[in-house]
């Protein structure tokens, strides 16, 4: 290429494949995908240098679990007052229990300034909500037919590409062109086993199936759990559902059918990835070559598209072997902490007679004295509300209207009063009450 300018925008352009290689995620969440349904598209995948030991030595707890080294995120029990940390998180983020922004979602704020004004200097605090509506079996053989047509006539057209793509540049002889778009090839194959072969093994689902065919047992195995990836963090990501279904989703490890398959995918994977990166690594710097590595790139983009689609308008297919489904609420604003508290307080939830009520709050504020006033306010306030309701007349004691922090206290259960109020919680809300035999009132 004589002009300079283009020459060098192409050996930089050139570079850009070798960077996508410091991925990681997208290698985890692909597997994890394959494993949970049959319905899934593989997109290209790219991994970095770490990703190869982990990979030769994939088990099915790290893969569906924390496939980086960091820190779990922890969960808290309403009903058992108990934390621990979360297990599952891939399969959870997959199935979208686990979020950490709006996105495009407007999230609801339930106060107004006016009346927030107190709290205005609080932290803020996002609560993502999330109902588990038991089902009385998995829907994994059931329904989505055409949709799974849709997504292996995909899959063979991933095969199809980089098929005839790698044959044309064998025949221009550029085999390192071959290579990687055999490499390509070979990750969708590898993908393809792993969806066809493998399935996950679920704690607790032949219990939560009983307890749809009796609702009378359902309303006392009832749990939330509150979600974090640590306890200062301004995402709550709280789920509800039955006690043994919850846990099988936060607390006991997912398993796979077929665990030595996983582990040879996995250094299938490994191999492919080593040899798709030195391929790349070999076009750096090669002017006449760079188109190379742009076509592998162009190839990776378009691969990307189908998966992304698939995933925007079916969520659910993430947790079909599941014996329930999922209804999301969308993001809840509250600019304080202790107003999600009071928030999260209200869910649906057993106790337990040597559980106390407010335990759950441990990981979030001290059990000092200050805690147990406002606790007590609370409690009072909600007792009081419910005697109001009743009478038709307002039990507040008369002294305690000045208290300003028994006002505060107030203005908190009425925030949260409201958003219980609000359509797109009410509604979700009343729903999930229905499937688990607790009525609407």
């Amino acid at each position: 290429m004589d002009n300079p300018v283009l020459s060098s925008i192409l050996i930089i352009a050139a570079y850009t494949p070798i960077v996508l290689f410091t991925e990681s995620l997208r290698v985890q969440r692909t597997m994890v995908a394959s494993i949970l349904t049959s319905r899934s598209i593989a997109p290209a995948i790219t991994g970095c240098a770490k990703d190869f030991h982990r990979l030769w030595h994939l088990d099915d707890a790290r893969l569906l679990g924390n496939f980086t080294d960091e820190r779990a995120a922890s969960v808290t029990s309403l009903k058992h007052g108990s934390n621990f940390p979360l297990q599952n998180q891939t399969v959870l983020q997959l199935a979208g229990v686990l979020r950490r922004d709006t996105g495009m979602t407007q999230a609801i704020t339930p106060y107004e300034p006016a009346v927030e004004k107190d709290f205005q200097t609080r932290r803020e605090t996002l609560v993502h909500l999330s109902f588990v509506i038991p089902q009385k079996e998995a829907r994994g053989n059931g329904g989505y037919c055409w949709l799974e047509a849709v997504c292996w006539t995909v899959t063979f057209l991933e095969f199809a590409v980089p098929i005839g793509l790698a044959t044309y540049m064998a025949i221009l002889r550029q085999f390192t062109g071959t290579v990687l778009m055999t490499a390509l090839l070979l990750s969708v194959l590898i993908l393809a086993v792993l969806r066809s072969l493998t399935r996950p093994i679920i704690a607790n689902q032949s219990e939560t199936s009983k307890y749809c065919n009796d609702r009378a047992k359902g309303p006392s195995t009832l749990d939330a759990h509150v979600i974090a990836d640590h306890w200062n963090d301004k995402h709550l990501n709280v789920v509800c559902g039955y006690t043994s279904h919850l846990h099988a989703l936060t607390n006991i490890p997912l398993q796979v059918n077929r665990p030595r398959l996983l582990l040879w995918t996995g250094r299938g994977l490994a191999i492919v990835l080593l040899i798709q990166v030195a391929s790349l690594a070999s076009l750096i710097g090669d002017r006449s070559n760079a188109w190379l590595s742009l076509s592998w790139l162009a190839v990776y983009i378009v691969m990307l598209a189908p998966p992304w689609i698939l995933n925007a308008y079916h969520p659910e297919l993430a947790y079909e072997s599941f014996t329930a489904t999922l209804t999301k609420v969308p993001p809840i604003r509250f600019s304080c902490r202790r107003a999600a508290l009071v928030f999260i307080s209200r869910l649906p939830s057993s106790s337990q007679a040597h559980v106390k009520k407010w335990a759950w709050t441990n990981v979030f504020m001290p059990d000092n004295e200050r805690r147990k006033l406002w606790q007590a306010q609370v409690d009072e306030l909600d007792l009081l509300t419910l005697e109001s309701k009743d009478s038709g007349v307002d039990k507040q004691h008369p002294l305690k209207r000045i208290d300003p922090e028994y006002l505060k206290s107030k203005t908190l259960l009425r925030g949260a009063s409201a958003v219980y109020h609000h359509p797109e919680v009410l509604q979700p809300l009343l729903a999930y009450r229905r499937s688990i035999g607790l009525g609407t009132t």
